[in-house]
């Protein structure tokens, strides 16, 4: 069974809301969809741009400040959709976590704290609003992973492994929805100039965002060619959901080349593993405490 495209005054759940492609999602669906929203993020103040921006785009939006890898912010956020505007149409968990750095840097805690925002926090959140749409035999849940889901490099095998995870879950999932009318959609982003990395720490040389700011050949080809913006992720997934049905999208050039390259021959891909140096491995600036660092 196949779920509709995207309808007018569509009801939907967005987490990581407050920046990046959170935000362009939010702000596009309100343009193109008068969509009613409940957006999420840890930051108040950025959040709260966000809800004024899609009220300004022609939608509406509730806020939900708060860490998404909670459980009650989890059941606030479904509670407010469900209360406000009586139903959910869509869920999309975009909130993001990174801990960038070799294995040796990080630590078991690390990584359970990267897995309950990037994998449980989208496995609770679907949990949450699965039978509303089996009920209705319709319904989206749009899954933000990362070609870091397909490929996984040195210095992000923490962030790599919960978006395999987050992808295989989604993959799996989309195959035993089908016959309830009900849509997931993967999509794995390359890189797309967003705060993420930023917020994420991860050193300057490695950070699209501030390559393609500079004025010279590299920011010119990571602005056009190896590189999206956020409205841009925003835009082909919005067109994803639009199309109907389950499907994965890779975007980038360089994403969908090394995705294809490591189902092809990945022992090529293994081999350039072992090739980063050790400055590529460990570009983190994360001696810092942890702040802000979800989208």
């Amino acid at each position: 069974m196949k779920s509709r495209g995207l309808t007018q005054g569509c009801k939907a759940i967005i987490t990581g809301a407050s920046t990046g492609i959170g935000r362009a999602l939010s702000v596009q669906l309100a343009k193109k969809y008068k969509a009613q929203l409940v957006i999420t993020a840890r930051t108040e103040s950025h959040l709260n741009e966000t809800k004024e921006l899609v009220e300004k785009a022609g939608g509406k939006a509730i806020a939900v400040v708060g860490d998404i890898a909670e459980h009650a912010v989890q059941k606030a956020a479904v509670d407010a959709s469900f209360n406000e505007f009586g139903c959910v149409d869509i869920l999309v968990n975009n909130a993001g976590l990174a801990k960038p750095g070799s294995l040796m840097r990080l630590t078991p805690e690390d990584w359970e704290r990267v897995f309950a925002v990037n994998f449980f926090a989208p496995l609770r959140l679907t949990y949450a609003v699965l039978p509303h749409f089996v009920d209705n035999k319709k319904g989206k849940i749009v899954n933000i992973s990362s070609v870091a889901g397909k490929v996984s490099f040195p210095g992000s095998v923490c962030y790599a492994a919960s978006k395999f995870a987050l992808t295989g879950m989604s993959e799996g999932m989309a195959a035993e929805l089908a016959r309830h009318g009900v849509d997931v959609i993967t999509v794995c982003p390359g890189w797309v100039r967003s705060e993420f990395f930023t917020k994420n720490q991860l050193s300057e040389s490695r950070n699209p965002t501030i390559i393609a700011q500079q004025k010279n050949l590299s920011g010119l080809i990571m602005r056009n060619l190896l590189s999206i913006s956020s409205d841009e992720c925003a835009a082909d997934t919005i067109r994803a959901m639009e199309k109907g049905g389950s499907h994965e999208i890779v975007l980038t050039h360089p994403g969908r080349a090394v995705e294809r390259l490591q189902a092809l021959c990945p022992s090529a891909i293994s081999m350039l593993s072992k090739t980063l140096s050790k400055q590529m491995v460990e570009s983190s600036a994360a001696t810092a405490p942890e702040t802000n660092t979800l989208r």
